[in-house]
């Protein structure tokens, strides 16, 4: 009896010890995660999908690689350490990079397709081989791929080219929107490319959430009221500059982006289509009395045109 109490007066301490020892166990399994589904993805469109592993014994940098589950067979993807691993229906496409796994570190990666297609739907598994010594913990995990139809539509139906002087008004308008089944946002872009850009220029954008920030190097203007956007009804967008300057000289067009929230609450850019362009001139100040015909700008020489009119 004596020697039954001793042993459960140390009954507490061996329970807190066989925790510790679970938990320390629990807490070194190797766990693979990739980016929760489902996701809802455009065909056509680039996609990337992230998978990370932790946990892990072994060399720093860990091999990954991809399946595609359907029917309740797994199809092989694309491998990190195998260049044999991708069956027929993927191989092409593996080789000429159209899919590829780019490493973020040792042990997270993303898996990127440039050309989205439907046969890449289905149950996406992301697995790693086992360098842990024994097998312990999750060596694979999988998110739900759905490839969805492109209904997104952005069109530029004004004149093709506008003619005006520094100081006139303009008013472009684009019509956007998407028929899709998915809860899905849009933001509009109107671009400037200039005949000295590199590239386009944003000059004005409505968020998914409606907000409207202007682009690099329009702040001055924006704020004074000189660039503003609407969203007229349902689908148009209407850019206007009340007073346009001969640096807005070039192609004017929008860009239209749809946007879907996945399941961790991120915004994901699924779609995106570009306007045809309206051409825009922007001729110097023109002043024309007479003989007297001035194509200058500036204040100074304006003064000058108008004194030599004058004394003509």
């Amino acid at each position: 009896m004596v020697n039954f109490c001793s042993q459960l007066r140390h009954l507490p301490l061996l329970l807190c010890l066989t925790g510790l020892v679970q938990w320390d166990l629990c807490s070194s399994q190797r766990l693979v995660q990739i980016q929760e589904g489902p996701l809802y993805r455009v065909k056509g469109y680039p996609i990337s999908i992230s998978c990370n592993v932790t946990a892990f014994k072994g060399p720093a940098k860990q091999d990954f690689q991809f399946k595609v589950k359907k029917s309740n067979a797994d199809i092989n993807m694309i491998s990190t350490f195998d260049p044999n691993f991708s069956y027929s229906i993927f191989a092409d496409r593996v080789r000429i990079k159209d899919i590829e796994i780019k490493m973020l570190s040792g042990s997270s990666v993303l898996l990127w397709i440039k050309n989205l297609l439907e046969e890449d739907a289905g149950d996406l598994i992301c697995e790693t081989p086992n360098t842990d010594g024994s097998y312990w913990g999750n060596y694979a995990a999988e998110t739900k791929l759905n490839v969805i139809g492109d209904t997104l539509e952005a069109s530029y139906s004004g004149s093709p080219s506008k003619s005006l002087s520094e100081g006139d008004p303009l008013q472009l308008e684009c019509q956007v929107s998407s028929q899709t089944f998915q809860h899905t946002h849009l933001s509009v872009t109107w671009f400037l490319h200039g005949e000295e850009d590199e590239n386009p220029r944003p000059i004005i954008t409505m968020d998914k959430d409606l907000t409207v920030k202007p682009g690099a190097g329009f702040e001055d203007r924006y704020r004074a009221g000189l660039i503003s956007m609407d969203k007229v009804e349902d689908t148009t967008y209407r850019l206007k500059m009340p007073q346009v300057q001969q640096s807005d000289q070039g192609k004017f067009f929008c860009k239209a982006t749809e946007w879907i929230q996945d399941p961790d609450r991120s915004w994901t850019q699924i779609a995106y289509k570009n306007t045809t362009a309206c051409n825009v001139e922007v001729k110097l100040f023109l002043i024309q009395d007479g003989a007297c015909l001035f194509g200058w700008s500036s204040a100074a020489l304006l003064f000058i045109c108008m004194v030599v009119c004058l004394a003509s």
